[in-house]
C-alpha cells in the first residue's frame, strides 16, 4: 500500500475520533491539509497597493478554531460592514460534517479584535462569498450558490443575524462570486461562470438592473472576460475610491486562489465597458509569505476607508 494512502487512512480515522469532542476543542485538533486551511486576517495601510498585516493584533483574526457552532474545516470570503459603532464580518465557514459552506458572522468594536457569533444562513447546497450591501435602508446579501445554478438574493429581517430569501436574480449557469455595485444610478452585477462542474472559472459576465430585486439584463459586451484564469473570478467587494471604480479578481493561473489583482473600471454604461489592471511594482496586491498562514495563497479582499484615509481590510489566506 502506498504511503500516501496509509497517511490518508490515518488522518480519516483521527478526524473521525476528533468529531466526538466538544466543537471548539475539535476545531483546534481537526487535521486539515494546508492547501485547504483558509483563515481571515486584518490588513491596514494608507493606500490600496501598500496594505500589510495589522501590527496591533495577532493574525489570523478569525480561524476555524474560533467557530463555536459547527465542526469547521476553514473560514474564508470575508465581507466587512460598519454600522454605527459596530463592525461586522460576514464569511463562509465550511462545515466539516455536512461538507458544504454556510454563512456566519463575527462582531468587533474597533475592526481589529473580533468575536465569533454564529451561523446565520444555511441551505441544502453550498454557500460562500456573502456579499452584504444596503439598499433602501435594508441590508441584503448575495452569497454564492453555484450548486443551485443560480444567483440568490436575501434580505435581513433582523440585521445581522436573521436573513430571508427574496428571489433568484439569475438562473441556469454555474455562477460564482457574484459582486454587485450601485454606480451612476444603476445596479451592476459582475459574476464569474464555471464552464462545467469542477472546472475553473474562466469567464466574467456583466448584468444591470434598476434595483437589486428587479429584472436583470446582460450587458451587450458581456462576457467582459473570456478564457482567462487571471482576472475572471471576482475576489471581493467592488469599491469606489474617490471618483475611481475598482474590481478585484482572483489570479488562479498558478493554483486556485493564488493572489488578488486590482482592476480599474474606466467606463461603465448601458452600452460600453472598459477596464485595465492598475499599474503597480508587482502584478498582485499581496506579497505571500509575510505570515505563517499566507504562504500558499490569498484570494479575497474587502475594506473600509476611514476619515483619515486609512484602510482597514479583511483578507483570507492559506
Amino acid at each position: 500500500m502506498r504511503l500516501s494512502k496509509i497517511k490518508s487512512r490515518i488522518v480519516a480515522v483521527y478526524n473521525y475520533l476528533v468529531c466526538y469532542l466538544p466543537i471548539q476543542l475539535a476545531n483546534r485538533l481537526l487535521w486539515i491539509d494546508r492547501q485547504s486551511n483558509w483563515s481571515i486576517s486584518i490588513y491596514e495601510g494608507k493606500e490600496l497597493t501598500g496594505l500589510l498585516p495589522a501590527t496591533t493584533i495577532v493574525n489570523p483574526a478569525i480561524g476555524r478554531k474560533d467557530v463555536t457552532d459547527a465542526l469547521t474545516s476553514f473560514v474564508a470570503d470575508p465581507f466587512l460592514v460598519r454600522e454605527l459603532d459596530n463592525w461586522f464580518l460576514f464569511f463562509e465557514i465550511f462545515n466539516h460534517r455536512q461538507q458544504k459552506g454556510e454563512i456566519a458572522f463575527a462582531r468587533s468594536q474597533d475592526g481589529y479584535h473580533w468575536q465569533y457569533q454564529q451561523i446565520i444562513l444555511s441551505e441544502k447546497f453550498h454557500l460562500s462569498y456573502p456579499y452584504v450591501f444596503q439598499f433602501e435602508a435594508n441590508w441584503y446579501m448575495i452569497p454564492e450558490s453555484c450548486e443551485a445554478n443560480s444567483v440568490r438574493l436575501y434580505r435581513a429581517s433582523r440585521f445581522p443575524d436573521r436573513w430571508e430569501f427574496v428571489t433568484e436574480i439569475l438562473v441556469g449557469s454555474r455562477f460564482v462570486d457574484a459582486s454587485i455595485v450601485n454606480f451612476n444610478g444603476r445596479w451592476w452585477l459582475f459574476v464569474g461562470v464555471e464552464p462545467t462542474e469542477g472546472a475553473a472559472c474562466n469567464t466574467l459576465r456583466l448584468y444591470s438592473a434598476d434595483r437589486p430585486d428587479g429584472d436583470w439584463y446582460e450587458h451587450p459586451q458581456s462576457p467582459i472576460v473570456s478564457d482567462s484564469l487571471e482576472v475572471s473570478r471576482p475576489a471581493g467587494r467592488i469599491q469606489q475610491i474617490e471618483n475611481r471604480l475598482f474590481r478585484f479578481a482572483q489570479d488562479c493561473t498558478v493554483t486556485y486562489g493564488y493572489n488578488v489583482r486590482a482592476i480599474e473600471i474606466e467606463k461603465l454604461t448601458i452600452d460600453d465597458y472598459l477596464e485595465s489592471p492598475i499599474q503597480t511594482e508587482r502584478a498582485y496586491l499581496f506579497k505571500l509569505g509575510t505570515m505563517s498562514h499566507n504562504r500558499i495563497g490569498m484570494h479575497h479582499i474587502d475594506f473600509i476607508i476611514s476619515n483619515d484615509d486609512r484602510y482597514t481590510a479583511c483578507v483570507d489566506s492559506r
